[in-house]
């Protein structure tokens, strides 16, 4: 039914894919949020923002998370078993069940925005209100896009994927940063104002991330239609077509509810425990403000695999197991941990080791110390973050979903439970170890029985675990040295620390690419040798 392409055959080419569109999207995202964050110039408004936009993604997911994942697994089934007449009906469920489901997020979001504001902050509350009020607007544009993005993951259309991604937070920011400072600059009102500006930035970009995948399904619909108008059988009831929809999109949806639970404890557990441990009000709010919006910006940089994986997981896995290649299946689930962990770990770790002069060139702090603390521990997360999602996507479409549920629920408790003793025990740290223990408990568990039911052996996994902290382990030795004699990003203007930060990072991550080159990391994981890549590219520009 589709084109072969080296990207939808490969699982490993296809979750890269998808992680570069949306690694552009998240760079787009740091790079603007320095000068946002000074357009804004306060804490208080910025912990506003994050805190805003941490309820936003939670309602979100519970209206959305699921249905895109859903979409996918049908649409990539029926391609498999050439059914395009079935594919076209998957599609016009998709973008009415979830445009239905946006506009009920949307609703309530405006309904609770009151309710939730006086929660969350102490001061602003107004402000806090308004903003959610404005973000609730995106809740219904966004999950149709979503629905188109879904459709053509089915179809394993990762290029328009990471493109969609892309243009949908170019688009965003450019509206966000040129309101914001014609708000500021130019009409000299309120800063609040540049903060509305900035919600409503996401449903401006979602109405033009709908316009513009409008137009490449355009173009990509007439090869559908074609292979319909030949096909001799019936399309697949849509009763039937809307059970199966649901039974595979609900566990996703309980899964996010469950799994995103962290945004709602950040924004209402978090600062219960912190006024425990006796921070001060400023500390607190320094330590709100890194953790929503600082963390959100730096962590999401390793974090941005688990969706790019995720993406291709469903496809691949359920093109797999229809096939009844359990080998095929086997060797994707070992690609994708292979993949996730080599890129995974030294992204997450340079987080805690940059963590200080990140926070220094990068973001407005009142608490360079405090900041940089939290943004240590956050690095923790970010790992967590990108495995745990993986692993979740690989037993959702290895059809392991009731006994992931059951699990999933146990963390949720877990991390609940924890989170407010271990913080007002700990301070800071004490959140992030309750997430420690939690997604500790999901990601093991879940890994034995995907071996135990798909005879999955993990000895190649753990062998490239070792070598990969081997390589970050002389990484860190590297930066060290760098830093006593003077590259430590911290001392100095900010232009200065960056340059410095810049060159101890870069000179650092060559150090671990190249011995991890010498280990053959990139030939277990990518499938490719980095050297044997630029010999060629050499001789192509020489020739």
């Amino acid at each position: 039914m589709e084109k072969s392409s080296n990207v939808k055959k490969s699982i490993v080419l296809s979750g890269l894919v998808g992680t570069g569109g949306l690694f552009i999207a998240k760079l787009i995202g740091i790079v603007y949020a320095i000068p946002f964050s000074s357009i804004l110039g306060s804490e208080s408004y910025m912990s506003i923002y994050g805190q805003a936009y941490n309820i936003y993604s939670y309602i979100l997911m519970v209206f959305t998370a699921g249905f895109p994942f859903a979409i996918a697994t049908l649409v990539a089934r029926y391609s498999v078993l050439n059914d395009a007449k079935t594919i076209q009906v998957v599609k016009k469920i998709a973008l009415a069940s979830l445009a239905l489901m946006g506009f009920c997020g949307m609703i309530l979001l405006i309904g609770i925005s009151g309710i939730l504001a006086p929660l969350m902050v102490e001061e602003n509350i107004d402000v806090m209100a308004n903003a959610l009020r404005l973000l609730a607007l995106a809740i219904f544009f966004v999950p149709v896009l979503s629905a188109f993005r879904g459709y053509y993951q089915g179809l394993k259309e990762m290029e328009e994927y990471a493109v969609s991604q892309a243009f949908e937070q170019i688009f965003r920011v450019a509206f966000l940063l040129i309101g914001a400072c014609i708000v500021v600059y130019v009409l000299g009102i309120d800063r609040k104002y540049a903060l509305y500006i900035s919600v409503l930035s996401t449903s401006v970009a979602a109405i033009a991330g709908i316009l513009q995948i409008y137009r490449f399904d355009q173009k990509k619909k007439a090869e559908i239609d074609e292979l319909a108008s030949s096909q001799e059988g019936e399309p697949v009831e849509v009763k039937a077509l809307l059970k199966e929809y649901f039974l595979i999109s609900i566990p996703y949806l309980l899964s996010s509810i469950l799994g995103y639970s962290q945004q709602i404890y950040n924004a209402i557990l978090l600062p219960l425990g912190l006024r425990l441990h006796k921070y001060t009000t400023d500390m607190i709010t320094t330590i709100i403000s890194s953790t929503t919006y600082v963390g959100v910006k730096i962590t999401a940089i390793p974090m941005i695999l688990a969706p790019g994986f995720a993406a291709a997981i469903i496809p691949h896995i359920t093109a797999a197991l229809t096939e009844k290649n359990e080998k095929l299946v086997r060797k994707n689930i070992i690609d994708c941990l292979n993949v996730i962990l080599y890129i995974g770990i030294p992204v997450s770790f340079c987080v805690f080791l940059y963590a200080k002069p990140i926070n220094r060139t990068l973001f407005y702090t009142e608490n360079l110390d405090m900041s940089a603390y939290v943004l240590s521990w956050l690095a923790l997360e970010a790992f967590l973050g990108t495995v745990a999602p993986v692993v979740t996507n690989l037993m959702m479409a290895l059809e392991l979903r009731k006994t992931y549920l059951r699990r999933i629920l146990i963390s949720t408790v877990i991390k609940g439970v924890l989170l407010v003793p271990l913080t007002m025990i700990f301070g800071f740290a004490g959140s992030v170890i309750s997430s420690i223990v939690g997604d500790g408990y999901l990601i093991l568990f879940n890994l034995k029985e995907i071996k135990e039911k798909y005879h999955v052996q993990y000895k190649k996994t753990i062998n490239v675990l070792i070598r990969t902290i081997l390589c970050v382990l002389l990484m860190w030795a590297v930066s060290t040295i760098f830093n006593i004699v003077g590259l430590d990003g911290v001392n100095g203007g900010k232009l200065v620390c960056f340059i410095k930060m810049c060159m101890n990072g870069l000179i650092s991550v060559t150090v671990f690419v190249c011995a991890s080159e010498f280990l053959g990391l990139p030939q277990a994981t990518l499938h490719l040798s980095f050297k044997e890549t630029a010999m060629k590219v050499v001789g192509k520009v020489r020739g």
